[in-house]
């Protein structure tokens, strides 16, 4: 039997700075909710269902990015809504505020368990072509070609980290934050702030 999926609600987020000034300042960025619709809809049965209802979503978004760009509605740039589709995305959630889906203005949409293609790509990328050339660049002595490079694959690792971490509190079965926080070998405590990328771990 297919599982059924009950949305309740889909939240309209906005890519911004990290609240914390010094985070802000490395670059990194945090997803605030800034509009909410309910959601009445019967239950939907299995992933095609939930993808189709999510693909659905997409104009909508669309919309709400526009009207963050520009909320007058004076301009008339691709550019712009280029921009505003990414930095925003939708996020339907279950009464229980389980994410089912992420959506994006692109036409993207993630399901439960689903890794974003983009993602995939950088990490395969990172480990077939990013980190051997760092170990080139240490050989022939371009340490600032090297760091520049690390710095590029800690943040493919922070996203990856992220994503996994999403999709294990998330699913169906999610996993506890004690046993998260065994597998990151950190406290429980320190969950939140070590995947942000504020810890020296």
């Amino acid at each position: 039997m297919a599982r059924q999926f009950r949305p309740e609600r889909v939240e309209y987020d906005v890519l911004t700075a990290h609240p914390e000034a010094a985070q802000a300042a490395a670059g990194v960025t945090d997803w605030a909710t800034a509009a909410v619709d309910s959601v009445t809809v019967g239950p939907l049965s299995g992933l095609t269902a939930l993808k189709d209802y999510a693909l659905s979503v997409v104009p909508r978004l669309r919309d709400f990015a526009e009207h963050i760009a520009d909320p007058r509605g004076d301009a008339n740039s691709p550019a712009l809504r280029y921009g505003a589709y990414h930095s925003v995305r939708a996020v339907v959630r279950d009464s229980g505020g389980n994410a089912l889906a992420e959506v994006h203005a692109d036409g993207r949409a993630l399901l439960p368990g689903e890794l974003d293609a983009d993602l995939r790509g950088r990490l395969n990328g990172l480990v077939n072509v990013g980190l051997p050339m760092v170990t080139r660049a240490v050989d022939q002595g371009s340490y600032e070609s090297a760091l520049e490079s690390l710095v590029k694959a800690r943040a493919t690792l922070n996203a990856m980290l992220q994503a996994v971490l999403n999709m294990a509190v998330s699913g169906p079965e999610p996993v506890s934050r004690e046993r998260l926080a065994a597998a990151l070998r950190v406290q429980p405590g320190d969950l939140d702030s070590w995947y942000a990328g504020s810890t020296s771990q």
